[in-house]
């Protein structure tokens, strides 16, 4: 947008460029302004204020100016601010991020009186770009028949879940659970950055990436292999840029973690899983894991074929970030992922929190990626004119529940706490939306073998997900129960199984994800 400048009879309002989605605004708004707003202000003090020996309503002016002049000044300067800020915006056609850092700060700004005020705003705004016809981009959906290797290894995973811990002295193996205190020394540090007595550890399969306190630790499994309780172990690790605490980041780290007791899951047995739920037999089990699993299924074709078409449209649309774009949404959007990856049911939460520590040490140009895909798809949301109801975040939190093996008010509770409820809102809008994109561009179905095997050659299409669209094959444990999906009738098992059978290149042009 080109620098602009326009004159009300309240503000004369100037709009200028000051880098790459950030704008410098000047307000000037005129002494005769100022004075009609504090008139007004005062009109409604007068009627309102209670001086003692004066009746409500009664008090002399000059009294109330005395007393509440400078509140007055400051509340008219905020006032006048915030209209003129608004105005702006509207007359230039911006979204601004955040409030804007006011030159000089908002408590310096003084009214004189005959003189007019004026207030220069920089503020970093929505990135302008024009969106593409989504029609002329071809997207690959991934098609899995749910078989009986996956329900056997779904099976294997709900009898962890439901299994009971034992407590174990030495000989770790993977997926055992230690509770520790911890010290984070960085280098060049005299005392320690970090210091707690109780943190968890999780430990990887072998050879895996493992994290503590959301940061990577490479095949931390033999780093404890020989180790028993009462050990202190050494880690070694880097902090990313974007780490949540600030004392981390670009730090060489060395963790010394002492074991002070370790539990290990003895899974649960079918028969034992079958009376837990009340299902009567294992055919009912193994009917509503497949039942689950259809399901998951089904949601995870729709978030891969969310993520190849954002991918395009983040490929195809070209517009600069904006420089001073905080770390406040860099966080949002890890926030974000931590909840997207928690209500696949894919991963255990602990494993949750490995691919978070993985994001955290990701490249600037992979955060700046995520970053413009977080314009487009605000974008894509006022495209479609997209609206999110109470009902959709509640089934969106019943979903998370039920692939988490709790109660829908225990996550709500959660997130709640965790200030994450409005995230859960934004990440189901941003579903919406990507959604009706997906739906104008053209399906062609693919056997989620052959599409793994273009994941494992590097040729998978591009914005997929590097992740195969199928149930788990081992059982990892998981920190809470879960319960099979509720019951439903062979019929609708029946029908579902028979909507994937679809010819591996048939093309699906304009349709949107099952």
């Amino acid at each position: 947008m080109s620098d602009s400048t326009a004159t009300t009879d309240a503000f004369d309002i100037k709009v200028e460029d000051a880098g790459p989605a950030r704008k410098r605004i000047t307000i000037t708004v005129p002494a005769a302004t100022i004075e009609e707003k504090k008139q007004s202000s005062m009109g409604n003090l007068q009627a309102e204020a209670v001086l003692p020996g004066f009746r409500k309503g009664k008090a002399p002016k000059h009294l109330l100016e005395r007393r509440f002049g400078s509140a007055m000044d400051d509340e008219t300067i905020q006032t006048l601010v915030r209209e003129g800020y608004g105005k702006a915006a509207e007359d230039n056609d911006f979204v601004a991020l955040g409030d804007g850092e006011i030159d000089g700060g908002i408590e310096n700004l003084k009214i004189e009186d005959g003189k007019p005020l004026t207030v220069v705003v920089e503020v970093d705004v929505v990135p302008d770009f024009e969106l593409p016809d989504f029609s002329s981009f071809e997207i690959v959906r991934p098609l899995l028949e749910v078989e009986d290797e996956h329900i056997d290894a779904e099976l294997g995973r709900q009898c962890l879940r439901a299994g009971k811990a034992e407590r174990i002295e030495d000989g770790f193996l993977p997926t055992d659970r230690m509770l520790g205190s911890i010290t984070v020394d960085a280098k060049g540090e005299d005392e320690p950055i970090f210091s707690h007595d109780q943190a968890l550890v999780v430990l990887p399969e072998a050879g895996e990436n493992g994290q503590v306190l959301g940061l990577v630790i490479p095949d931390m499994a033999s780093i404890f292999a020989s180790s028993k309780v009462g050990d202190t172990v050494t880690m070694n690790a880097s902090g990313p840029d974007t780490h949540e605490r600030e004392e981390f980041r670009g730090k060489d780290l060395t963790i010394s973690y002492t074991i002070h007791l370790c539990e290990r899951i003895n899974p649960a047995t079918q028969e034992e899983l079958i009376e837990q739920f009340n299902l009567g037999s294992e055919d009912v089990l193994r009917e509503q894991i497949r039942l689950a699993l259809e399901q998951r299924r089904d949601e995870e074709q729709a978030s891969v074929l969310r993520q190849q078409g954002l991918e395009k449209i983040v490929e195809a649309v070209d517009f600069e970030l904006p420089e001073e774009f905080s770390g406040k949404q860099i966080q949002q959007e890890i926030d974000r992922t931590r909840h997207e990856l928690m209500s696949s049911g894919n991963l255990d939460p602990d494993e949750v929190e490995v691919k978070m520590a993985e994001m955290r040490d990701d490249t600037e140009t992979g955060i700046r990626r995520r970053l413009k895909a977080f314009f487009i798809q605000q974008r894509l949301a006022n495209h479609f004119e997209v609206q999110v109801n109470e009902n959709e975040i509640n089934s969106r939190i019943v979903a998370v529940a039920m692939q988490r093996g709790l109660r829908p008010e225990h996550v709500r509770s959660e997130l709640a706490k965790s200030g994450q409820l409005h995230t859960l809102g934004g990440q189901v809008r941003d579903d919406k939306a990507t959604d009706a994109m997906v739906a104008q561009m053209t399906i062609t179905d693919m056997p989620v073998d052959e599409w793994n095997a273009l994941h494992a050659e590097g040729k998978a299409p591009s914005g997929a997900a590097k992740k195969k669209t199928s149930t788990k094959k081992t059982a990892k444990k998981a920190s809470s129960k879960k319960a099979p999906a509720k019951k439903a009738s062979s019929k609708k098992a029946s029908t579902k199984k028979a909507s994937t059978k679809k010819a591996s290149t048939k093309k699906a042009s304009k349709k949107k994800p099952s």
